[in-house]
């Protein structure tokens, strides 16, 4: 049994004790200079965000709006901060990251810079009722920290407020320090309260935002006035794989469209790792898109626990958006996930490689084209019943199967270049490859051919080789290339790797 591992996840959370394993992060010396301490963030391992907003929970057309639109205003001011942190209670989080504002210009608290600024009167924009303080005041009664969301892009969908604020594509200083004075008087006002904040929309490239170190360090140094210890992520946009941006970033957004990334350890770039992605099913329509502050659960409570207990003990933080409707309650099925997660990782933590020594065992996995330019869809659906990670899961029974090409190529990625010296391939009993390659690379740029062979007949394939140094491994299966040939169609149910 992995103990340190173990310990770790049971001390998770904002009502237990515990701290995580020396042997599962790097040392806190590894963050960047300057920054805060994420030390109780890494403790607090994962939690919840949701998305509060006057286009999702105010518009009549949305579930979330619960078929009502009133005034910005009048929608805030029935947001039940009780049941909402008695579910964020039930749901074992560690922390709690809530919307302010999304390009329009409705706040959730009143700001009178904001109104100075664009000559709204109270209530018009900003609300009149505090939401930040009273969620922090339900929520500290149940010690779950709370953490804010804002962007930099500001109310720039509102035409009256981003002309009064400056708002432009590329952003200037001028913008940047009348948006920031926003943020400067709630964070002087909240102090220790808002313990973080993610900060949307700050891309140097997408969206030709261009902001650039001088104005990134104009929002961070106002988000951080009231309380120098408070953490900070600031998004660069949703990349290949959670990545660190700034020196005024203390953890990383680590927006993702699906939780499959994890770290190589506690700290990248000097940042703290930190991924989100949402629980819910991707939806045409969605105001937010993709599946943020979606219904339904497209993740088995039992594998969303062990991606969670996989990216604790490399001491990274796992954020999982949420849909919350207008009067503060999460939807059913989600709710019901997120209580199950706690519990569930307790035996996820103790869970150890299959077979030992095994390098791709829970490592990240995708489903490709034989090309491998192009991801593919999981053959039966969504469900995850053949989802790549069965292939790397330490299950035999299990399998990972792709759908619509009959070729296709199995790719595992070991979050680091390794000597690789073997690498053998279970196949399903009902599909298997008759003429396989195994590929390296160590950088998903450039592959080596390191093996090949024909005329198999669904027995395990055993590759041996000269040590190559591999990040990535592909299995492509040239055959079966189409109906009725033996084999039907290469499924994976294990695939390992060896130094």
């Amino acid at each position: 049994m992995k103990l340190t591992r173990l310990f770790f996840i049971l001390g998770c959370g904002a009502a237990l004790a515990g701290a995580w394993s020396a042997g599962a992060a790097e040392d806190p010396s590894a963050a960047g200079p300057g920054r805060a301490n994420t030390d109780w963030f890494a403790r607090a391992g994962y939690g919840v965000f949701v998305h509060f907003l006057a286009k999702v929970q105010n518009n009549p057309d949305t579930i979330q709006s619960l078929g009502r639109q009133t005034s910005w205003d009048e929608c805030v001011r029935g947001f039940d901060v009780e049941r909402f942190a008695e579910q964020m209670r039930e749901a074992g989080v560690g922390y709690v990251i809530f919307t302010v504002n999304q390009q329009t210009r409705f706040l959730i608290a009143p700001n009178a810079a904001f109104d100075r600024i664009t000559g709204y009167r109270p209530g018009e924009a900003c609300a009149t009722r505090d939401l930040v303080l009273d969620l922090h005041a339900a929520l500290s009664l149940r010690r779950i920290p709370l953490m804010l969301y804002t962007t930099g892009d500001g109310p720039c969908a509102d035409p009256k407020a981003a002309a009064a604020f400056g708002w432009s594509a590329p952003v200037t200083t001028n913008y940047a320090h009348r948006w920031a004075e926003v943020f400067r008087e709630y964070s002087l006002r909240y102090r220790d309260k808002v313990k973080g904040w993610w900060v949307d929309g700050c891309y140097r490239v997408h969206g030709n935002l261009a902001y650039n170190d001088e104005t990134l360090g104009i929002l961070a140094r106002a988000l951080k006035a009231g309380n120098p210890d408070c953490i900070l992520a600031m998004n660069n946009g949703v990349e290949d794989r959670v990545r660190p941006y700034t020196r005024h970033e203390d953890f990383t957004c680590g927006e993702q469209e699906v939780f499959r990334d994890l770290p190589v350890s506690r700290f990248v770039g000097g940042a703290q790792w930190h991924i989100l992605s949402f629980l819910g099913y991707p939806a045409l329509g969605n105001p937010l898109g993709a599946g943020w502050g979606q219904p339904g659960v497209r993740y088995p409570a039992a594998d969303l626990a062990e991606y969670i207990a996989d990216v604790n003990e490399r001491g990274g933080v796992v954020s999982i958006d949420a849909l919350v409707f207008r009067d503060g309650a999460l939807d059913r099925s989600q709710l019901e996930t997120l209580r199950r997660l706690r519990p569930l990782l307790g035996a996820a933590a103790a869970l150890q490689p299959v077979p030992q020594g095994n390098l791709a065992w829970h490592k990240p996995a995708r489903l490709l084209s034989l090309d491998g330019l192009r991801e593919l869809p999981v053959n039966g659906g969504g469900g995850g019943n053949h989802a790549a990670k069965r292939g790397v899961d330490g299950r035999p029974n299990t399998t990972a199967l792709a759908a619509n090409e009959w070729p296709w190529a199995y790719e595992v990625d070991l979050l680091q270049p390794r000597p690789l010296r073997r690498v053998t391939v279970h196949f399903a009993k009902t599909g298997f490859a008759t003429r396989v390659q195994i590929a390296l690379s160590p950088d998903r740029k450039g592959w080596q051919t390191v093996a090949s062979a024909d005329n198999l007949e669904g027995q395990p394939y055993t590759a041996e080789f000269k040590p190559a140094r591999a990040q990535f491994i592909r299995v492509k299966a040239l055959k079966p290339d189409g109906p009725d040939q033996k084999g039907a169609q290469m499924a994976v149910a294990e695939l390992e790797a060896y130094e």
